[in-house]
């Protein structure tokens, strides 16, 4: 009865994990021999017997399952961690709850009629709490939430759910002495493995919720471009008339050197707001809006652009990389007065850069994050930390370098054709 007891529960646990995690990870293999293979791999993980006193079984349990995720499945490390260490959780716990009763039923410890009892409720049991389970996970992987996730917030993930993992590995180290204690920690260890996908529901929501308003504040910076453009060149419609008459008048005056220059100077300000830098009209808006706020403050924005593509999937996300790293350029204030932003195409990847000379002392983290200078840190140094999460959203590479009086900011972002 033992043996069945514990074949029946593995293939519950297994079945129901196997259902749940191609949800959150994409599968390596799409063959129906590969589909048949890793259920019947993720059943072995699952028949591990997970005892007190005997620790290596939960480490070599927990190894298998990771080597098992990452074979099958592919996607981001921080995220397969993440779930490899979620899903352990799960396992591991109902491995240590149900070990412990199946040896009571095949010990002799219970009656016949005793046994038929608790190998009922062990699967009544299991059946229910599978079936709050896929309710939970369903929820969190058909709310698309979680593509709103950064590499940080996977990490937290992953620090919170490790949590079950640590509760079982103590109890198999070091069980309690009162048989009561060690059940209530092992359902505790189960109730929580499954609270973190409803945790893991609300970061999703906080993540979409930050990301939406990030796209907002960078279509908002892209409106403000396009009317103070418009307002400039109203202004410049709107003195026309005047302009002609001064022209007019150095011609009658024989003043043709003048008029020229006059002419110049007028072309002159109606290209400083119509440069067009690039194909694309978003980054063209952002850069000459960041061009004239430069020369409001007495800086010189140099912008070498070499884009061939006039659209890219993710424009909010890409001007809000351009917007945040000029705006801290110019806040820093060089003091050779000289800003270089350069942006290059290459291939299927899109280059990004801003430098900038400093003369204070910059500090950092022990992570090697900067620290704002400005006494106001809490609303301040929020510019870096939205350019890498919008070049995280974008798949890309991000880098910031502070050596030898140059700052420069650095992205790498693949370009969807």
């Amino acid at each position: 009865m033992s043996v069945v007891l514990h074949l029946l529960l593995s293939l519950i646990v297994a079945w129901n994990i196997s259902e749940a995690i191609p949800a959150f990870l994409k599968p390596r293999f799409h063959s129906t021999f590969s589909i048949v293979l890793r259920t019947v791999f993720l059943y072995f993980i699952c028949l591990f017997h997970i005892v007190p006193d005997f620790a290596q079984t939960f480490l070599l349990s927990f190894a298998a399952f990771v080597i098992y995720i990452f074979v099958f499945y592919k996607e981001r490390v921080e995220k397969t961690v993440a779930f490899s260490v979620i899903f352990f959780g799960i396992i591991g716990s109902w491995s240590f709850l149900s070990s412990w009763w199946i040896r009571r039923v095949s010990g002799g410890d219970l009656p016949i009629g005793m046994s038929l009892i608790v190998t009922a409720l062990l699967i009544a049991l299991a059946l229910i709490y599978f079936s709050i389970f896929r309710v939970y996970f369903r929820q969190v992987s058909d709310s698309m939430l979680l593509e709103s996730f950064t590499k940080r917030m996977w990490n937290y993930a992953t620090f919170i759910a490790i949590a079950p993992s640590v509760l079982i590995l103590l109890l198999v180290m070091s069980p309690p002495r009162t048989l009561f204690l060690q059940q209530i920690i092992s359902f505790f260890s189960i109730a929580e493995s499954t609270v973190i996908f409803p945790l893991l529901y609300q970061m999703g929501r906080s993540a979409k919720l930050s990301e939406e308003n990030s796209k907002l504040r960078a279509r908002g910076e892209y409106y403000q471009a396009i009317e103070a453009q418009q307002q400039e060149m109203r202004k410049l419609k709107h003195d026309l008339m005047n302009h002609f008459t001064v022209i007019a008048t150095y011609l009658d005056l024989g003043e043709n050197d003048k008029a020229i220059e006059y002419l110049k100077e007028i072309g002159t300000r109606f290209s400083e707001f119509t440069k067009q830098y690039t194909p694309n009209t978003l980054i063209n808006a952002i850069l000459n809006f960041k061009l004239q706020k430069a020369l409001g403050e007495n800086l010189e924005l140099i912008i070498k652009a070499d884009v061939k593509s006039s659209s890219f999937d993710d424009e909010t996300d890409l001007c809000t990389l351009i917007a945040n790293s000029l705006d801290n350029a110019i806040e820093a204030n060089p003091p050779d007065k000289k800003i270089t932003l350069e942006l290059l195409e290459d291939e299927d990847r899109l280059l990004f850069s801003v430098t900038n000379r400093y003369e204070k002392k910059i500090e950092t983290r022990s992570d090697g994050s900067f620290i704002s200078s400005k006494e106001d840190k809490v609303n301040h140094g929020l510019g870096i930390k939205n350019i890498e999460e919008a070049v995280e959203r974008m798949n890309g590479k991000f880098e910031i370098t502070a050596k030898d009086g140059t700052f420069r900011v650095f992205a790498e972002v693949p370009i969807g054709k």
